[in-house]
């Protein structure tokens, strides 16, 4: 008897030994598997300059373009994804840290064709952001028992663009101005004096060869509204192109230009940088064009642009509308029709801004050119499908009315907890008049 069990455990032993040889051959690449397997030796690399402080602002050694936060450039910081060709299944991703040391990987592959990314975030769908968005790719082919080398250059796709105020702006305008930079596309941030000096990274618009700039300020001395919309033209390169492209970047500088006793203008000029090159040009003057509206400047011609938009509830300050039933509504009215309706939400409250980074709002949106937000803007935000500012099928472009109703947002906006929220309007009225304010909204 015990023969038999001493035979049947030394046969167990030999099972279990011969399914952990079993298990140990798959996840290293048994014998036959590495006749068809070859390795790959990535080297991913990012030439960018690194900025000497935390964040580019507007105020680094003179606002000089391609100048990047370390921890952005830092390769070791970027996710590196390889994908099968013939299935575009992900094979492998992590960390460039965890997968090798400074940019240099060492793996094996199965024999094939593979396409390799790194990037420091999935910045692919961002309309605007603080942060540059950076990316490197390679198609290549394992072959079995060979080394492939693939050297991965992460480049920066998006455009650069900053703000820089001399000191005769600051001091002929209040410091209630809103500088608006639009890509012609879809990505549009305001610049006030809570932001100028943060630089901004924009998307690349397709075929599109100019940015708009749109500058609204008071005089300091009469409180008088100045307005422009300037377009800014791409100076064309030694082919001759001008279209935008990664890498790009505007350097606006804006001046006190033209002061008389009975007249104050916006002084423009744009420094420009072309992707990967070093040397900063000035914008020809010919390329830089403004829109004037009757009424935008001048003693006394303030009232056009306040009288074509107004608003009822707006500006306006609330707190905890949800407990008492108070209806958050701003009633706009633009009798030349909206062109544009620029909604901003903020909050001192993470976990709502978190909320809407998940659905992509965390940036400034255009509710009446909502392209690919209609989804987000038109869904509940109690059943979690949306925000529910539009209703399904509702137009706003063109309109001369619409009603901004947020009543929704209160009786939900307590569940984050206490904070001051922020949503920020600007309308621009199909004469390039436009008009904005905040609505605040206090949960205690």
């Amino acid at each position: 008897m015990n023969k038999i069990l001493y035979t049947a455990c030394s046969s167990l032993f030999l099972l279990a030994a011969f399914s952990s040889c079993e298990m140990k051959d798959e996840l290293l690449g048994s014998k036959n598997n590495s006749e068809n397997q070859g390795e790959l030796q990535l080297n991913i690399s990012n030439d960018a300059q690194i900025s000497t402080v935390v964040r580019s602002t507007a105020e680094d050694n003179g606002i000089k373009p391609g100048v990047f936060p370390a921890e952005e450039v830092n390769v070791n910081n970027y996710t590196v994804v390889i994908s099968d060709n013939n299935t575009d299944l992900e094979v492998k991703k992590g960390l460039a840290s965890e997968l090798g040391s400074n940019g240099n990987i060492s793996l094996s592959l199965e024999e094939g064709g593979y396409t390799v990314k790194a990037y420091n975030y999935d910045g692919s769908n961002v309309n605007v952001s603080t942060r540059p968005y950076f990316l490197g790719t390679s198609n290549l082919t394992i072959l079995p028992g060979t080394k492939t080398t693939a050297n991965i250059s992460c480049k920066l796709q998006n455009i650069e663009v900053a703000i820089s105020l001399d000191q005769s702006f600051k001091t002929s305008f209040n410091s209630d101005y809103e500088i608006t930079v639009d890509n012609g596309a879809g990505a549009i941030q305001i610049f006030t004096s809570e932001n100028i000096n943060t630089k901004y990274y924009f998307a690349v618009p397709e075929d599109k060869s100019s940015i708009t700039v749109s500058i609204k300020a008071n005089t300091a001395e009469d409180n008088q509204l100045i307005q422009r919309t300037y377009t800014v033209t791409k100076p064309a390169d030694s082919e001759g192109n001008n279209i935008l492209g990664e890498g790009d970047a505007f350097i606006i500088n804006l001046t006190e230009d033209g002061s008389t006793s009975s007249y104050v203008d916006f002084g423009m000029s744009v420094d420009f940088s072309f992707a990967e090159k070093e040397e900063v040009i000035t914008i020809p003057a010919e390329n830089i064009t403004f829109t004037e509206q009757e009424g935008e400047s001048g003693e006394g011609d303030n009232e056009e642009p306040e009288e074509a938009i107004t608003f009822i509830g707006l500006p306006e300050t609330y707190t905890n509308p949800g407990a008492s039933g108070t209806p958050v509504v701003v009633t706009i009215n633009a009798k030349n029709g909206i062109a544009n309706l620029f909604v901003t939400i903020s909050s001192t409250n993470q976990g709502f801004m978190g909320t809407l980074q998940g659905f992509g709002l965390a940036e400034t949106f255009d509710i009446a050119n909502p392209g690919e937000l209609e989804a987000i803007l038109t869904g509940s935000l109690e059943d979690g499908e949306g925000i529910g500012l539009l209703k399904p099928g509702q137009k706003i472009k063109g309109e001369t009315s619409f009603v901004f109703d947020v009543t929704e947002f209160m009786t939900l906006l307590p569940l984050y907890g206490s904070g001051e929220n922020v949503f920020s309007i600007e309308v621009v009225d199909t004469q390039s008049i436009s008009k904005g304010g905040d609505l605040k909204v206090n949960i205690e």
